[in-house]
């Protein structure tokens, strides 16, 4: 099994509330249709939502006729799932190991939410992709958005140092290594504390990865309905296995 930065169950019920006081939550439906759009998925495919945490686009993707399975690595946020977002298939996983028998090939895989960046050196993250490309049918269709440095950089607005901020309660933390990718971030709300560690890259060396995992006709955009890439948009990049 490969390492990871962070502990399994990291991003379980604390996580959640810090995330949910910073909004990130509020438009998972929207952003279910928007990625049903992009990625053109007839009613019945079947979707692999690796990193699905509780489940909420998970259980998005099948309130829109999608056949979805979500994976996450952390028996604390699969149990989260099953709780709050009954209906899909939840299992824990880590994906860089082979699913279970019966699970899988997918017409789709999705990495939603920055749920890619984990692994405890860039070969461990090359081997996530190398999993993500076994996971699908020939022809299916990965979907990945996540934060790249180039948004990092827009947002933090320095090249050292820790950055500091406060939003609807939540205190953050932030020490990024743009030499390396790396960002420990420290979330406070109330009795809750929780440190991520996650890898960034830059679009360029991320779409090499993928072509390199055995993906062709990369597209890279700015936000689900395909609009161009800007600094402060997250990456969302598509490609075909």
């Amino acid at each position: 099994m490969n390492a990871h930065l962070n502990e399994a169950d990291n991003y379980g019920p604390a996580f959640m509330r810090v995330a949910a006081a910073l909004g990130e939550y509020d438009r998972t439906a929207e952003d279910a249709a928007a990625v049903i759009e992009l990625l053109g998925l007839a009613p019945g495919a079947r979707v692999i939502d690796a990193g699905c945490g509780f489940g909420r686009f998970t259980a998005a993707l099948a309130d829109q006729g999608c056949e979805t399975v979500g994976v996450d690595i952390s028996p604390a946020a699969i149990s989260e799932a099953k709780g709050r977002c009954p209906g899909p298939t939840y299992l824990v996983a880590d994906l860089t190991e082979p699913l279970p028998e019966g699970v899988g090939p997918f017409d789709a895989l999705l990495s939603m939410y920055s749920s890619f960046g984990y692994g405890a050196a860039p070969e461990d993250d090359m081997e996530m992709l190398r999993a993500f490309h076994r996971a699908l049918k020939p022809g299916g269709r990965l979907l990945m958005q996540l934060s790249d440095l180039e948004r990092s950089r827009f947002r933090l607005r320095t090249d050292e140092g820790v950055v500091v901020r406060e939003t609807n309660g939540v205190i953050e933390t932030l020490d990024v290594d743009f030499s390396t990718g790396m960002l420990h971030v420290r979330y406070e709300l109330g009795n809750d504390a929780v440190d991520s560690r996650i890898r960034m890259y830059e679009a360029e060396d991320l779409e090499r990865m993928v072509l390199e995992a055995g993906f062709h006709d990369v597209d890279r955009y700015g936000d689900l309905t395909g609009a161009p890439k800007r600094p402060e948009d997250r990456l969302v990049l598509l490609a075909t296995a």
